[in-house]
């Protein structure tokens, strides 16, 4: 970058201020004063050879590779480390700077195999420097290293022969994902980097994200996948199909096969960052059982393989004979939220054009429905209100009902970050989860007491004088009553409630409301109550109390479970809303639809999920379209589901691979992985993001777009798109708050909505001027605390919690089938060490755990991460099957399932069982004891 004139206090061409002029090589640059050497050069394309850099990291020096000359200093200086200075001079080529990194250089390859130098193919840093110096090995002759190699882990191998302790291994853990799982041991030529107590990497803390491979130089770390094919044929950008932080990545491709996955470095939600499912967890798109071609039930119950024209024209024939005898409310279907807006977007529109029923719903249903309602109602918009960029900027976190760590790995990351930066962290939930070891204040409250506790929290604010006054005159409504109302919930009438010790509660509200900006974090242990929607009105409440809206940094905002929970209710796949929530009974909007579609709408709601179940058990639903979802395992009180799914005449299963659902299936029709198809997801900040497609389906599989469009056109409706960018652009036109959106415009950055116009840059943060109510001001909505629909009693003393764990994603269906499943082998239940005792219960005894429902064995967990009297158990394993445990209990407004609160008993089952599999330590229920 040429610089003109100027006197170095201006901007430079990406705005900097304060920037500096420097020369390099002879050339001039202008650069920001807080730049170094290596960062100039960098952006200039100007090779300076490094070791022990890595952008992602905090500078090192360590390596004494990047050895630049500067004019006027004693010798040659690091570039990684030497600020940028006004009129300073740097020669790249600088002689004694290039002799001394030489040497450097020649000095690491005496230990370094001479056959790893030799290989080609992998990724390899230190060869390409080496290179540069025209090094081919080192005339240096001593002792060398010998290692045993590690091949223990299921996806990272180590070869420590080939370490040159740069170090960049042990800071990516500490730096990027804040595990500590790696450190160096020994001195001097016995230096070396170690797992743990020197263990190995399977048997270590180590959470299996792959920074320390990401930013190995040298191979020492490497992933198996990768050195089995070390050629790439082409790297396709696309966005990660598991948790709701919608990772970018870079899948690496060779012939029709993924080799590996890498996250993409200028991801905007992910900042070159993902976790061992987004990284690794891909295998299961190639398994030996995924679904190649249609499959119909036979009479005996058996399956029989099938042509295409086969299988839809015996869909599309029954639905319409179900239609003619039945009507259209005598079929419902379910969408995805691990599938594309557009796939959604299409189901929703076949159901309602072709099938003429309003009985769509998707998997927000059970999860995130409450938050879609509550933000709405309370501040006008049903996303988040910040950007996950906003943690780096935030002086408080409130975090409560999420453990992401383990959800949402890499925002459970960035928040480490932010912690360790100095940034407060409240967490208040009833299980001890890792990040309440590093909170300031953490709140292990009952379970079932949310509301309380959060208006506990608002009364201490109000009472104490630290709500922001101006801002509730300016920018909210219904102060007045809300204001009356909060004296009720004292801390010692909440501690009685919650169990939550007054001054706790009181630390916790001082820390929020002084530590602007504060913001707030949530996930399903809020909504997945009976009291959801009020959960996440409640904690809105704080935030507008406290000034916490329209400033970066801040904010309440959830974290989405899947992929496209967001998305998929975004473009309409609900029962009682088109896209972006407007309602079916406005006549308006359906009048909108009706025009672009060339169809008459219902005006009447469809069926929620659960009503959808109960209509099929009395006979009034007859079939059911389920894609992408298995609800036979991750739905609760599952003998009602199967008794509906027994019940229906016809069901139609549009998955990848024969789930639990798909037992009671007469048609299955195999679909599409993430990695198969192009469209968009939409994140937990609103950020809609490109899917591009990588490989073809296997087999005889097909595009899911294919499917849908298939079978509308069957059904006699045949609809105008050709491809998933022309569903995208019709969801622009109909719907306000993406009409700038289009494929085209997305390109690797995506656009967070509201996008209004073409032109619009997109919406980072909401509510920076006005609110959207009606009024354009935040709603103070009083919410009164009520128990939970279960309760202990003497027959069923303790309260089952339900969750995720670190390696898996929803029912396990993809995650099982890769290796994941050797780092989290089973469901383990989570019981504390007083209340195993009281029942003579040990760790990895077999046993028993039973509801009003139903009962289901595992191996026992004893562990402080529950309170006494809570059990905790994960769903991923069909063979266990916890949500035959679960209750139909729900939020009214919502029909959102009380997962959270589960009455239960727990025994040891007497004589000889199976050992409880060997998990990796990292991955063990245990792991994170508190100390």
């Amino acid at each position: 970058m040429s610089v003109g004139n100027g006197n170095g206090n201006g901007r430079d061409a990406r705005g900097e201020r304060n920037v500096v002029r420097l020369k390099i090589n002879g050339e001039h640059f202008v650069a920001s004063e807080r730049a170094t050497i290596l960062d100039v050069a960098r952006r200039e394309k100007i090779f300076i050879p490094t070791l022990c850099y890595d952008a992602k990291l905090a500078s090192f020096g360590a390596c004494r590779v990047c050895m630049v000359g500067v004019e006027g200093a004693r010798g040659p200086v690091a570039a990684c480390t030497t600020p940028v200075r006004e009129g300073m001079v740097v020669d790249t080529h600088d002689p004694t700077a290039t002799r001394v990194a030489k040497g450097v250089v020649e000095l690491v390859l005496s230990d370094y195999p001479e056959a790893a130098l030799a290989r080609e193919g992998e990724r390899n840093e230190l060869r390409a420097v080496a290179a540069h110096f025209g090094l081919r090995g080192s005339r240096y002759q001593g002792e060398r290293h010998a290692y045993a190699k590690d091949d223990r882990h299921p996806y990272i191998k180590v070869d420590m022969n080939e370490c040159i302790v740069c170090g960049r291994c042990v800071r990516a853990c500490d730096e990027v994902q804040g595990a500590f799982a790696l450190s160096y041991a020994g001195r001097g030529f016995g230096t070396k980097i170690v797992a743990g107590m020197d263990s190995s990497f399977a048997d270590s803390s180590c959470v299996s994200c792959g920074a320390c491979v990401q930013t190995c130089p040298t191979g020492a770390l490497d992933e198996s996948a990768f050195l089995a094919s070390e050629t790439i044929d082409k790297t396709v950008t696309t966005t990660c199909a598991y948790c709701g932080v919608g990772c970018s990545l870079e899948v690496n491709v060779r012939g029709d096969q993924v080799v590996s996955i890498d996250p993409a470095t200028d991801g905007p939600s992910n900042l070159g960052h993902t976790c061992v499912k987004g990284r690794f967890a891909h295998q299961y798109a190639r398994a030996a059982d995924r679904l190649t071609a249609p499959l119909l039930r036979r009479t005996d119950g058996t399956w029989r393989e099938t042509s295409w024209e086969e299988a839809m024209t015996f869909v599309s024939t029954r639905m319409k004979e179900i239609i003619q005898k039945h009507g259209p409310d005598a079929l419902a279907a379910i969408s995805s939220s691990r599938c594309t807006n557009e796939e959604n977007y299409l189901l929703m529109k076949l159901f309602r054009a072709a099938v003429g029923t309003n009985n769509i719903d998707n998997c927000s249903r059970v999860c995130h429905s409450p938050t879609s309602l509550g933000l709405i109602r309370s501040l006008g918009e049903s996303g988040g209100s910040n950007s996950f960029a906003d943690i780096d900027l935030t002086a408080c976190i409130l975090l409560t009902g999420a453990n992401p760590t383990e959800g949402h790995p890499v925002v459970g990351a960035r928040m480490k970050e932010a912690v360790l930066r100095g940034a407060k962290l409240i967490v208040i939930d009833p299980r001890r989860i890792e990040l309440a070891k590093l909170a300031d204040v953490y709140l292990q409250l009952r379970p079932g007491s949310n509301v309380a506790v959060y208006n506990g929290l608002a009364h201490v604010i109000l009472r104490d004088g630290l709500a922001d006054r101006a801002f509730i005159e300016a920018r909210t409504e219904q102060f007045a009553a809300y204001e009356q109302f909060i004296a009720a919930y004292d801390p010692g009438r909440v501690e009685e409630i919650s169990g939550v010790p007054a001054k706790d509660l009181e630390r916790a509200a001082h820390l929020y409301a002084k530590s602007p900006p504060a913001g707030i974090h949530y996930g399903l242990g809020v909504t997945e109550q009976s009291q959801g929607v009020s959960g996440v009105r409640t904690l809105a409440n704080l935030a507008l109390l406290t000034g916490n809206f329209g400033k970066r940094g801040a904010g309440s905002n959830p974290l989405r479970g899947q992929n496209n929970v967001q998305g998929s209710s975004d473009v309409g796949a609900l029962p009682t809303y088109l896209t972006m929530y407007r309602p079916m009974a406005d006549d308006a909007t359906r009048t909108q639809f009706e025009k672009k579609w060339n169809v008459s709408i219902k005006k009447e709601r469809g069926l929620m999920i659960p009503e959808m179940f109960q209509s099929a058990v009395d006979g009034n639903l007859r079939a059911m379209y389920v894609f992408g979802e298995d609800i036979a395992q991750t739905d609760p009180n599952v003998h009602h589901v199967e008794a509906a799914l027994r019940a229906l005449e016809l069901l139609v299963v549009h998955d990848i691979f024969e789930n639990a659902t798909a037992k009671f299936a007469h048609a299955l029709l195999p679909g599409s992985s993430f990695l198969e198809k192009t469209g968009t997801f939409t994140n937990a900040e609103r950020r809609v993001q490109m899917v591009r497609e990588a490989v073809k389906t296997p087999g005889d599989a097909r595009r899911d777009l294919d499917i849908l469009l298939d079978l509308s056109k069957r059904l006699g409706y045949e609809m105008p798109h050709t491809d998933a960018s022309d569903v995208m652009d019709e969801i622009a036109e109909l719907t306000p708050q993406m009409r700038g959106i289009s494929h085209a415009r997305l390109g690797k950055q995506g656009l967070q909505w509201p996008v209004p116009d073409d032109k619009h840059a997109g919406t980072p943060m909401l509510y920076e001027e006005r609110f959207l109510t009606a009024s354009g001001r935040g709603v103070l909505f009083p919410v009164e605390w009520e128990p939970p629909g279960e309760a202990v009693s003497a027959d069923y003393p303790l309260i089952l919690i339900t969750g995720r764990q670190l390696a898996h994603y929803n029912s396990g269906t993809q995650t099982r089938r890769t290796g994941n499943a050797e780092l989290q082998p089973a469901d383990l239940v989570e019981i504390h060490p007083a209340d195993a005792a009281e029942l003579g219960i040990a760790a990895g005894d077999m046993v028993e755990i039973a509801s009003a429902r139903g009962n289901v064995q595992t191996w026992a967990c004893v562990t402080t991460r529950v309170a006494r009297g809570n059990v905790f158990l994960s769903f991923h394993f069909p063979e266990v099957k916890t949500n035959l445990l679960t209750s139909g209990n729900a939020d009214a407004g919502t029909r959102c399932p009380e997962y959270k609160v589960t009455a239960v008993w727990v025994k040891k089952v007497p004589g000889l069982h199976p050992k409880a599999p060997e998990a990796a330590r990292g991955f063990r229920q245990d792991a994170h004891d508190a100390e």
